[in-house]
């Protein structure tokens, strides 16, 4: 692994890694509240091999970065432009590459600062809150084959934890629904080792960014589009995938077999594969 940097950015200071030479690529980590930059840089990195100036950072709030409020998607965003300013100035292009949580933000930079996208890759993410219901649907199916889980739990995740130690039991008691190949000894040492910050969890589940939606919003985007998905994420199902790249112009979707929300990190070699193809052939 890369050494851990620092940077000051609009108040916070943002832990990053860094790795290679050439146009940038920014990554944006899943996890409201409890993500990181390790599990994305791990596989993300890669793409330095290939030409690529890869930076995944810990948004405000999150993992090695500072603690420091307000955490809202339009902080972040304006973060992850104050990111790509610093590595690129203020004409420089970036690729994002936002999963999950990282995707919806990274669905609102595109957005908010389309002129500065050269690419734009989305991985097990949803273009609005109304995947959460599916996912509703999807646990309710898969609940008695996980007895530690419960419907609660996940309302929780959608909504507000008492503490960052509430936080962190839900979260190990969810871990095998994100894996089709989960190990549990991997988990327990991922969930010792990972920052839990319920306040920044709640903050960004408060009413006033809970209910995004970016389906009006994408249409009018005109930056190439990947949408990668595991075909078993339960949390934003291949629905959700597939009604991104119904609404972005310029958009491909794929569906990876056998793998589920971790799918960049269960199926390393083919999403870099995709995403390679993809920023090469436009």
């Amino acid at each position: 692994m890369a050494t851990e940097q620092f940077l000051e950015v609009n108040g916070a200071q943002l832990a990053y890694f860094t790795k290679g030479e050439g146009p940038l690529v920014i990554t944006l980590h899943g996890g409201r509240g409890f993500g990181s930059k390790t599990g994305d840089f791990r596989v993300y990195s890669k793409l330095a091999d290939y030409g690529y100036k890869v930076v995944s950072f810990d948004f405000r709030g999150h993992g090695h970065s500072s603690f420091t409020p307000p955490f809202t998607f339009a902080q972040i965003v304006d973060d992850i432009e104050a990111v790509r300013e610093h590595f690129v100035g203020k004409e420089g292009k970036v690729i994002i590459i936002g999963g999950s949580f990282g995707g919806f933000l990274a669905q609102q930079y595109a957005i908010t600062y389309p002129s500065t996208l050269s690419y734009l890759v989305l991985r097990g993410t949803a273009a609005s809150h109304h995947h959460e219901s599916d996912a509703f649907e999807v646990l309710r199916e898969r609940l008695p084959h996980y007895p530690c889980v419960s419907l609660d739990m996940l309302k929780k995740v959608f909504g507000r934890f008492e503490s960052d130690l509430e936080m962190q039991l839900v979260m190990f008691a969810l871990g095998p629904l994100y894996s089709e190949s989960y190990n549990p000894n991997v988990g327990l040492t991922t969930c010792l080792n990972t920052v839990y910050r319920a306040q920044s969890h709640n903050d960004l589940y408060a009413e006033s960014e809970k209910f995004f939606d970016y389906r009006d919003k994408l249409p009018l985007l005109q930056t190439p589009t990947l949408v990668i998905v595991g075909e078993k994420d339960w949390i934003c199902p291949p629905s959700q995938s597939k009604i991104i790249c119904s609404l972005i112009p310029n958009s491909k979707l794929v569906v990876v077999p056998k793998a589920n929300h971790s799918v960049h990190q269960e199926k390393p070699q083919h999403v870099i594969a995709e995403i390679l193809s993809f920023i090469s052939s436009k």
